[in-house]
Formats: structure tokens, sequence, C-alpha cells
């Protein structure tokens, strides 16, 4: 048994499971969503630059980020979150950052074209 277990209801998907985790399915308070977009753009942060402690708090709780000499950062499965964060949802919220970030981890430029062995394109 893990820790955050008590996180999530029985049979919900977690990272730990190897599949896609459903933001909606963890209820993160609005602030903490923020701190998750912020510590997954900016990387390590420190507490005089955190959007929300509250938020930051959440995410320490639910394992997704740890807190340690004045500096925040997203764990493993944190990370994985906010990767999979539904774009359209990231889009509305106009946090254009992460969009960025998150669009260009899933289609690297120059991944949608190779070329096939006789030089020719291939999409």
């Amino acid at each position: 048994m893990m820790p955050t277990d008590h996180l999530f209801r029985k049979g919900a998907a977690t990272m730990r499971d190897r599949h896609p985790m459903i933001a909606s399915k963890l209820e993160l308070s609005p602030c903490a969503v923020s701190v998750l977009g912020q510590l997954f753009v900016e990387g390590p942060t420190s507490d005089d630059n955190i959007t929300s402690r509250a938020g930051r708090c959440d995410l320490v709780s639910a394992g997704l980020a740890f807190h340690e000499a004045g500096l925040s950062s997203l764990t493993p499965d944190g990370e994985r979150l906010a990767m999979e964060w539904d774009l359209c949802s990231l889009y509305a919220r106009r946090d254009r950052r992460w969009y960025l970030k998150v669009r260009s981890i899933a289609c690297p430029q120059g991944a949608a074209v190779s070329h096939s062995e006789s030089g020719a394109a291939v999409r």
C-alpha cells in the first residue's frame, strides 16, 4: 500500500498502474493546478516565487510534488500528470507556457515527417 492510496477511489487508474491518469479524478484545487503548471514549466521553484503555498501543499499531500530546503519540484508522477493534461483544457485555461511545453513534447519538430529509403518524405 502506498501513502497516497487514500486519495484514489478503488479501481481508479493511477500512474503506478502505467495507465493515463485523468486529472479530474484527483480533484486538485485550482491553486494546485496552477502550481502544477508552474513547476512543470519552470522546474524547481523557490518558496519566494511559488504561485500558491496552499496549492503546493496539496500537490505534496497527493505525492505529485516535494518541498525541501525552500525549493519545490514535481515528482515523476507529477511530471507525468502535467504531460498528460488535456491540451484543450490547457488552451481554455490560457496557460500558454504549459500548453506549448506539452505540445512540443508530444510532437517534437520534425517528428511528423520521416524519409523513406529513396529519400522521399513520408507522412
